[in-house]
């Protein structure tokens, strides 16, 4: 009777052995969102610096990188020289445009933020009772979606973007879809 027990004690360490070995596997900043490949929900909101609206569906025939973010977010802080690099590298691009979406904040201190860290020269709307960001599906910030000239969610990234992110994730993509 007592080997039937060290047999089930066993069975049970090699179960959760094995459990724990797959677990470590997956990325856990790999969030999957049901909306890649479906239409991404237009929105309308205040520009965050300059007055006026902005609107998504305004960018429709262009490829658009909407990034989510707020002030009191640090990994902001540590993916926003990328996102500085970035605009400057493809500020002539006519087929690509960044939007920034800061949720959960108030206009002063996103303000500031850009203020303190640099803004990048791409519009930001207002997003701070998080209406936008829940329509998307935002977990946490950041997260950026890459959205195609038709309007529909391609990729979506949780975390800061990375220095060849674009080259590497976006460029991929967006280049495919032109070849004919």
């Amino acid at each position: 009777m007592n080997n039937i027990w060290k047999l089930v004690l066993l069975g049970a360490v090699m179960a959760i052995l094995l459990l724990f070995a797959l677990g470590l596997q997956n990325d856990p900043r790999n969030i999957p969102s049901p909306l890649v490949n479906r239409p991404a929900s237009d929105f309308t909101a205040p520009a965050l610096q300059g007055g006026g609206m902005i609107k998504l569906s305004d960018y429709r025939g262009k490829w658009v990188l909407v990034n989510f973010w707020g002030s009191w977010c640090i990994s902001c802080v540590a993916e926003h020289p990328y996102l500085m690099e970035l605009a400057a590298k493809t500020r002539n691009r006519t087929d690509f445009v960044m939007l920034g979406v800061d949720f959960r904040d108030t206009p002063e201190a996103a303000r500031a933020f850009l203020a303190r860290h640099g803004n990048p020269g791409y519009p930001h709307a207002q997003d701070p009772e998080q209406k936008i960001a829940i329509d998307w599906g935002v977990y946490g910030a950041p997260e950026s979606y890459l959205v195609d000239p038709g309007g529909t969610i391609r990729m979506k990234h949780t975390g800061p973007l990375f220095p060849g992110w674009f080259e590497q994730r976006a460029l991929p993509l967006i280049q495919g879809a032109t070849k004919p």
